[in-house]
């Protein structure tokens, strides 16, 4: 009996660690009616950034500025781009980890993809933990584990790095 009830809490716990953690702040207003220059003042005064949050900036990143979309047609955007994975289970009000938008830069700015990240992009084991590896080493962002929350500051300052590397043929006049 004691057995299946250390199996049984072992499981209990690994599926409560796996929840993504839920952002408490409650922003002063909807940051999807921010254009897009509010949105990015907006982004430096967050404790943490929303999946919501990092698929809208990512958007902004990839393509100029234009009437907002809703976050539908933003999170298809990524799937199209192959910057967001089904497998992940993500949900906009959940907090963005280091990993995800590592693997969001990498493909947003066509950083060169490593051996791992190339055996990683054929299993799907470790992806995000590779595309931060390769993230850090391109100086895109601060060393941190997958897992920890971006704040707003972090993705901000990810964002103006990430400008600067993307090709020049990428970006719109």
């Amino acid at each position: 009996m004691d057995c299946r009830l250390s199996i049984g809490m072992a499981v209990a716990l690994t599926l409560v660690g796996c929840i993504a953690p839920m952002r408490t702040y409650q922003p002063p207003q909807d940051p999807a009616t921010l254009n897009e220059t509010a949105f990015l003042h907006y982004l430096a005064t967050v404790p943490t950034v929303t999946v919501a949050e990092g698929v809208r900036a990512m958007v902004i990143l990839d393509k100029p500025p234009q009437n907002t979309p809703t976050f539908e047609d933003q999170w298809a955007h990524l799937v199209m781009l192959g910057a967001i994975k089904d497998a992940w289970d993500l949900r906009r009000e959940h907090t963005l980890d280091k990993g995800t938008l590592a693997y969001m830069l990498t493909v947003v700015c066509k950083t060169p993809r490593s051996l791992s990240e190339a055996a990683s992009g054929i299993t799907g084991l470790g992806d995000r933990r590779y595309a931060l590896k390769t993230c850090i080493d391109e100086g895109l962002l601060a060393y941190g584990l997958p897992h920890d929350a971006v704040t707003g500051g972090e993705l901000l300052s990810a964002l103006s790095k990430a400008e600067k590397s993307i090709p020049i043929a990428h970006v719109a006049p």
